[in-house]
C-alpha cells in the first residue's frame, strides 16, 4: 500500500464534509441543497429501495418522503473509511441520525452506508450510494431502529 499525499488526505477530510454537509441539509430541511449534494446522474439504493434508482429525481423522491415525515436533530458519523482512486472516492460509513416523527417521537437511526464520489470542476459530488438502515439486534429480520426505514440522507 502506497504512502498517502497530503493531496489525498485533503480530499478525504473534502468527501467528509460534503457528506456532513448533506446530513445538515436534512436536519435543515433544505430541499435545493440536498438536490445540490448529489450529481444529476445519481445511482444506487436507499433504504427502502426495491429496485436501482436512477438519477436525481428518484433520489429526491425519497429524499421528500424524508422530508415529509421526519425532522432531523442530529447526527453522528461514527466510522468512516475513504479510498481515493484518481477522480473517484469511495467512502464506507456506519453514522447515526437522530430525529423526531410527526407526533414528536423522538428516534435514533444506524445507519450503514456506501458512497460514492466523483471529482468535477466545482470538487467532490456524490454520485451514487447504498444507505441501509442496520438492525437494532445488529442481524437481518430484526428492526432497524425506525418505522418504516427512511434514508437520513447520503
Amino acid at each position: 500500500m502506497s504512502e498517502t499525499t497530503h493531496s489525498e488526505t485533503r480530499d478525504r477530510e473534502l468527501i467528509l464534509d460534503h457528506i456532513r454537509s448533506i446530513f445538515d441539509a436534512y436536519i435543515r430541511r433544505d430541499r435545493e441543497a440536498i438536490r445540490r449534494t448529489h450529481a444529476e446522474d445519481w445511482i444506487g439504493f436507499q433504504g427502502p429501495s426495491t429496485s436501482i434508482e436512477r438519477g436525481i429525481d428518484a433520489y429526491m423522491k425519497n429524499a421528500d418522503s424524508s422530508l415529509e415525515h421526519f425532522q432531523g436533530s442530529g447526527y453522528e458519523l461514527i466510522d468512516t473509511e475513504v479510498q481515493i482512486f484518481g477522480d473517484i472516492g469511495i467512502v464506507y460509513y456506519i453514522g447515526r441520525y437522530d430525529y423526531g416523527d410527526l407526533e414528536g417521537k423522538q428516534g435514533s437511526l444506524l445507519l450503514r452506508s456506501v458512497d460514492i464520489y466523483r471529482r468535477e470542476t466545482g470538487g467532490w459530488i456524490q454520485i451514487g450510494s447504498h444507505i441501509t438502515p442496520i438492525p437494532s439486534g445488529g442481524r437481518w429480520g430484526e428492526d432497524g431502529g425506525s418505522e418504516g426505514g427512511e434514508k437520513a440522507g447520503s
